[in-house]
C-alpha cells in the first residue's frame, strides 16, 4: 500500500503538467522533464502497491515518506510557475520589456533553478524505489477499481441497520412501554462494534416509542465531553435558540433543562465511558424530572457504568453477536445491494459465507467488510484473495483485535481516490458531527477530487461521500429536507481510532488541542486546531502547511498567532475557521485579524463561520487567484463584501449563510461568469448588483436568493432567471418584504419563458400572495422533483398548479411547513402529483382529509411504500380470513370487522394480530387471553 496522498497528488501532477504545462514557454524543457520523470514515478507506485504488507519495514517507509515530500515540493513548485506566469500576464502587457524586466528576470532564474533541483530529487528517489522493489516479496494482484460506487441503496442499507435486531429492540421496548412508575434508567452494555448505538436507534424510530414520549431526545455523550456543550446539545434539541445560551453557566442550563422537560420524555445517553467525572451524571440527573413514564436509555462498554447510573441488573441488556444466518443476512444486504441483497452468483456464495464466518458475527465488522466487497462486484479473484487474506489471521481470538485487523484491511482495499478523501476525517475530535458539504469542499481544496466527465467536483465529492457511507467508513447523522441523503455525519470511534492510527503513520496531519502540544516536523502538511490549545504550538507550526482547520477557536491570543501564521503559510490551499469570538466583538485588536489573508494566493477554499466581530473581509482577497470556494456562516455583524471579490475569475461558489446583517451583494457580480453555486443573493439596484446580473452567470446550478425590498424588483426583471438553464436548485425567501406585498406578487408572479427544464429542487419561503405564483407550475417547472414551501399567507395553490393539460407534475417529494391558511384537499393533491413518495407536513391546521392529524405541533409524513405495505398486508388478511373460513379453523375470537388473524404462532402469552384501520395500517402486538 502506497501513502494515501501521494498516487492521488501525483496523477493530479501529470494531468497538470499535460494539459497546462506547455503554456509556461521559459520553463518547456524542464517541465518537459519533470512530467515524464513522474510518469516513471507512478509506475513503480503501482509496483509498491504489491508489496507485502507484513514486508514495509522502515526502508520502505522512509522512501514513501521522502516521495511525499517530494510530491508535495513538486506541486508548490508548479503552483509558483503557474502563479508567476498569470501573474505576468495579468498584471502587465505582454510585450519585449515586460517579459526582460529585471523583477521577472529575476524570478524564472530562480523558478528554473527550483524545477532543476526537483527533477535532481525526483531521478535520487526513483533509484531508491527501484531498487528497493527488486528485492522485496510481492503479494497476488489487486484488480483496478471496479466501476464506481457514488450510487446509493437507501432501502438495502437501512434493513441492513435491522438485521438482528428485532428480538432485542422488542424487549426493551416492552421494558418502556409496560412499566408504569417513576422515571428509570435502562442500560445496554456491551463491546464496541455490537451495536449498541444502532439498536438505541431503532428503539428511538419505532411508533409505537414516538407516539408515547411528548419529548424523545438522543445525545451523544463519548468520552472527551463537558458537561456544558452536553446541556446544551440536550436544549437544542428541544428548539432552544442557540443566541439564548451563549455565556450560560451550567446551572442556568440545568434550571432551563427542568423547565423545558414539563412532560413525559426519553432521553438516550449513547456512548458512555464514565460518571465520576467532574460528577456529571449527579449534576444532569437532578435537572431531570420526576415524570411518571419518563426514561433515560444509556449504551455504554462497560456494565458497571450503566450500574453506577442507576440501571437494575434486569433493566440492563448486553446485545450477543449475530447468528450465522443472521451474519449472512446482514451481510448480503450489504454486498450485493446492486441486485437487491442477494446474491446472484453461484461461485461468489460459498466464498462470501467464509468471509462472513471470519467477521466473528460483529455487525460493525459484518458491514464494513461488505461494503468493501460491495466494490469488487462478482470478481472471483478478488473475492478469492479477501478470503485468503482473512484466513491468513485466523489467529486473532480477541474481538476488539478481530474488528480493528478487520477495519485495517477495508482500508488496505479501498481505491486510491478514496484513500486521502477518508483520511481527512481524522482531523476531527470524537463523536464530531461533520457538515458534509465542508468535507467535500476540503477535498476540492486539496485536489482530491476534480470536476472529470461531464460532471462538477461537487458532484464527485458527492460520490466520494457515497462510497464512504456504502462502506459504512462514515455513519449518517442528519438527513437532508427531502430525506435522500445525509448532510451531517461522523464516525464509528473504532473506525476513528483506525484512521488516526494510519493518518498518523503517513503524516497527514497533527492536531492541536487541549490535551498537550504534539512535536511538529515540517512533514506535517495539516494542522488542526481544537479549543484553547496552546498559543506557541500555532506558532511553531510548520510552514508548508496545505490546510489548517480551526474549530472552536476562542481567545485573542490564539486569533493573533494565526493573524501572524497567515504571512508565512503561502502554499495553504485550505483554511477554514469556525470561532467562539462572541466576547471579543469589538475588541479593535482583533477587528483586522484577516490583514494577511492577501498573500495567500495558492489558496482554494476559505470558510469563516460563527464569527460576531468579523465585520468585512479585506480588500485583499482580491489577490486570492485560485479560490474557488468562499464560505461565511453565522457572521451575523458582516456588512460587506469587497468589490474585489468580483475579480476572483476561478470562484465557483459563494455560499453565505446567516450573516444577516449583509445587505447585498457588491456591484458586477456578473463577472464571476464560473460560478455555479450562489448561495445567497439579495438583488438590489443601487451600490450594489441586482437582478440583472444573474444574466451573465450561465453556470448557475444552485441559486439561493432573498428578496428584502418590492422596489429592487424591476418590471420583466423576473424572467431572468429563465436564461440561467442549467439551475437545478432554486431557493426564494419572500420573508424581508414588509410592504407592498400586491406589488411583489404582479411582478413576480407571470410564466417562466422558457421554462426551466434543469430546475429539480424549488424553497418557496414566506411568498406574499394568497396564491401560489403562476410559474409554480407543471408547466415552467417541467422536471421539478422536489418542492418545499415554507411560511407565508397562502391560502391555496393557483390555478397554474393544477394544470395538468400541458403537463403532469414529476415532483416525488412535497414539504409543507407552517402555512396556517393553507387549505387543500390529499386526493386533490395525489392526483395533481402521481410521483409523490414523500410528504412531509408541519402545522398546516386548515389541510383536508390528509393522512394524518395536521393539526398536531409536530411534523408528520406520509409514504408511499409504507401505505402500498399496508394494502399488501390487507390483502393478507382477507386472504387468510377466506382460507380459514373455508377449513373451519377460525374461532369467532373477534367478531365484527376490527382484527384479521395473521398467526397463531405462540410467543410467550402473546400473539399478533392484524389491526384493520380507516387510513393505513398497523401490525399491533395484543395479549390472549
Amino acid at each position: 500500500m502506497a501513502d494515501a496522498v501521494v498516487r492521488i497528488l501525483l496523477d493530479n501532477l501529470v494531468s497538470l503538467l499535460e494539459s497546462e504545462g506547455r503554456q509556461l514557454l521559459e520553463f518547456d524543457d524542464r517541465f518537459e522533464e519533470t512530467t515524464q520523470e513522474l510518469k516513471y514515478m507512478r509506475s513503480y507506485l503501482k509496483d509498491a502497491d504489491q508489496v507485502k504488507i507484513k514486508e514495509r519495514n522502515e526502508t520502505f517507509k522512509t522512501i514513501m515518506r521522502d516521495l511525499r515530500e517530494l510530491v508535495y515540493d513538486t506541486e508548490d513548485v508548479i503552483a509558483d510557475c503557474h502563479l508567476q506566469f498569470h501573474k505576468k500576464d495579468q498584471g502587465c502587457a505582454p510585450n519585449f520589456i515586460s517579459y526582460c524586466s529585471p523583477a521577472l528576470l529575476k524570478s524564472r532564474r530562480q523558478m528554473g533553478k527550483r524545477l532543476v533541483e526537483t527533477n535532481k530529487k525526483i531521478k535520487e528517489v526513483q533509484g531508491k524505489m527501484k531498487s528497493y522493489l527488486q528485492t522485496a516479496p510481492r503479494q497476488p494482484g489487486k484488480d483496478e477499481d471496479v466501476g464506481n460506487m457514488g450510487m446509493t441503496y437507501p432501502i438495502l442499507m437501512h434493513e441492513a441497520e435491522m438485521v438482528g435486531l428485532e428480538d432485542d429492540s422488542t424487549k426493551i421496548i416492552n421494558w418502556i412501554l409496560e412499566a408504569d412508575g417513576p422515571s428509570m434508567v435502562i442500560g445496554i452494555a456491551g463491546m464496541g462494534g455490537i451495536g449498541k448505538t444502532t439498536l438505541a436507534q431503532k428503539i428511538c424510530d419505532s411508533g409505537r416509542v414516538k407516539d408515547s414520549f411528548r419529548y424523545l431526545l438522543f445525545v451523544t455523550v463519548s468520552q472527551s465531553f463537558k458537561l456544558d456543550e452536553l446541556l446544551k446539545k440536550m436544549l437544542g434539541k428541544l428548539n432552544v435558540e442557540e443566541g439564548s445560551m451563549r455565556g450560560k453557566d451550567v446551572r442556568d442550563l440545568l434550571e432551563r433543562l427542568k423547565a423545558k422537560l414539563d412532560d413525559k420524555y426519553l432521553i438516550v445517553l449513547d456512548d458512555v465511558w464514565e460518571t465520576d467525572k467532574n460528577r456529571w451524571w449527579e449534576s444532569l440527573e437532578s435537572a431531570l424530572p420526576k415524570v411518571s413514564g419518563s426514561y433515560v436509555i444509556l449504551t455504554t462498554r462497560n456494565e458497571e457504568v450503566a450500574k453506577s447510573m442507576g440501571a437494575a441488573g434486569r433493566h440492563i441488556h448486553y446485545p450477543q453477536t449475530l447468528s450465522k444466518e443472521d451474519s449472512w443476512s446482514l451481510f448480503s444486504k450489504v454486498a450485493f445491494a446492486r441486485t437487491g441483497g442477494k446474491c446472484t452468483n453461484p461461485d461468489l456464495e460459498g466464498l462470501g459465507k467464509e468471509i462472513v464466518a471470519r467477521c466473528g458475527g460483529l455487525p460493525l465488522t459484518i458491514k464494513v467488510v461488505g461494503g468493501m466487497m460491495l466494490g469488487k462486484s462478482d470478481s472471483i479473484h478478488e473475492w478469492r484473495r479477501i478470503s485468503k487474506h482473512l484466513k491468513e489471521e485466523l489467529g486473532i481470538d480477541k474481538k476488539d483485535e478481530l474488528i480493528i485487523s478487520r477495519l485495517q484491511l477495508s482500508y488496505e482495499e479501498l481505491p486510491a481516490h478514496l484513500k486521502p478523501c477518508f483520511l481527512c476525517f481524522a482531523m476531527f475530535p470524537e463523536d464530531f458531527e461533520i457538515y458534509v458539504p465542508d468535507m467535500v469542499n476540503w477535498w476540492i481544496g486539496e485536489g482530491f477530487v476534480w470536476g472529470k466527465n461531464g460532471k462538477t467536483a461537487v458532484e464527485i465529492g458527492e460520490e466520494r461521500i457515497s462510497e464512504l457511507f456504502n462502506r459504512f467508513l462514515i455513519l449518517g447523522v442528519v438527513k437532508d429536507t427531502f430525506e435522500r441523503s445525509y448532510v451531517w455525519c461522523k464516525m464509528h470511534d473504532m473506525v476513528r481510532d483506525m484512521v488516526i492510527r494510519i493518518a498518523r503513520e503517513e503524516s497527514f496531519f497533527v492536531r492541536l488541542d487541549c490535551g498537550g502540544s504534539p512535536a511538529f516536523s515540517e512533514q506535517s502538511r495539516r494542522l488542526g486546531i481544537v479549543g484553547n490549545t496552546a498559543v506557541e504550538s500555532i506558532r511553531n507550526s510548520p510552514t508548508k502547511l496545505r490546510t489548517s482547520v480551526g474549530m472552536d477557536i476562542q481567545s485573542i491570543e490564539m486569533i493573533a498567532s494565526l493573524k501572524a501564521k497567515l504571512c508565512e503559510v503561502r502554499w495553504l490551499r485550505v483554511l477554514s475557521l469556525s470561532l467562539s469570538d462572541r466576547n471579543l466583538d469589538g475588541n479593535m485588536a482583533y477587528s483586522d485579524w484577516l490583514g494577511g489573508l492577501g498573500s495567500l494566493q495558492h489558496l482554494v477554499y476559505l470558510k469563516i463561520e460563527r464569527s460576531s466581530a468579523l465585520r468585512s473581509l479585506p480588500d485583499s482577497i482580491g489577490n486570492l487567484r485560485n479560490l474557488r470556494i468562499l464560505r461565511l456562516f453565522n457572521c451575523p455583524n458582516l456588512k460587506r463584501l469587497p468589490v474585489s471579490i468580483t475579480t476572483l475569475e476561478k470562484l465557483t461558489a459563494i455560499q453565505i449563510l446567516e450573516c444577516r446583517s449583509l445587505e447585498c451583494m457588491p456591484e458586477r457580480l456578473g463577472k464571476l461568469s464560473n460560478l455555479e453555486n450562489l448561495e445567497w443573493f439579495n438583488p438590489v439596484n443601487k451600490n450594489g448588483s441586482g437582478i440583472s446580473e444573474l444574466k451573465s452567470l450561465t453556470k448557475l446550478r444552485e441559486l439561493w436568493m432573498e428578496i428584502k425590498s418590492v422596489e429592487e424588483i424591476e418590471e420583466g426583471e423576473w424572467n431572468v432567471l429563465s436564461m440561467l438553464q442549467h439551475l437545478q436548485i432554486l431557493s426564494l425567501d419572500f420573508g424581508g418584504i414588509s410592504v407592498e406585498r400586491d406589488g411583489v406578487v404582479r411582478k413576480i408572479e407571470g410564466e417562466l419563458s422558457p421554462p426551466l427544464k434543469s430546475l429539480r429542487e424549488l424553497y418557496l419561503s414566506n411568498w406574499p400572495g394568497e396564491r401560489t405564483p403562476a410559474w409554480l407550475s407543471p408547466t415552467s417547472l417541467p422536471n421539478l422533483q422536489f418542492l418545499y414551501i415554507h411560511e407565508g399567507g397562502m391560502r391555496e395553490m393557483g390555478p397554474r398548479f393544477w394544470d395538468g393539460e400541458s403537463g403532469v407534475w414529476k415532483v416525488e417529494v412535497l414539504v409543507l411547513q407552517f402555512l396556517y391558511e393553507l387549505e387543500e384537499e390529499w386526493q386533490r393533491m395525489r392526483r395533481a402529483m402521481p410521483s409523490l413518495r414523500l410528504l412531509k407536513v408541519w402545522e398546516c391546521p386548515k389541510l383536508q382529509s390528509f393522512p394524518f392529524d395536521v393539526t398536531d405541533r409536530y411534523e408528520k409524513k406520509w409514504r408511499k411504500e409504507e401505505e402500498d405495505s399496508g394494502l399488501r398486508l390487507k390483502g393478507v388478511a382477507k386472504e387468510v380470513e377466506e382460507e380459514e373460513a373455508a377449513t373451519g379453523a377460525v374461532k369467532e375470537e373477534e367478531k365484527g370487522d376490527k382484527f384479521y388473524s395473521l398467526a397463531r404462532e405462540e410467543e410467550g402469552d402473546k400473539f399478533y394480530s392484524f389491526a384493520r384501520e380507516e387510513e393505513g395500517t398497523s401490525i399491533q402486538e395484543i395479549s390472549s387471553e
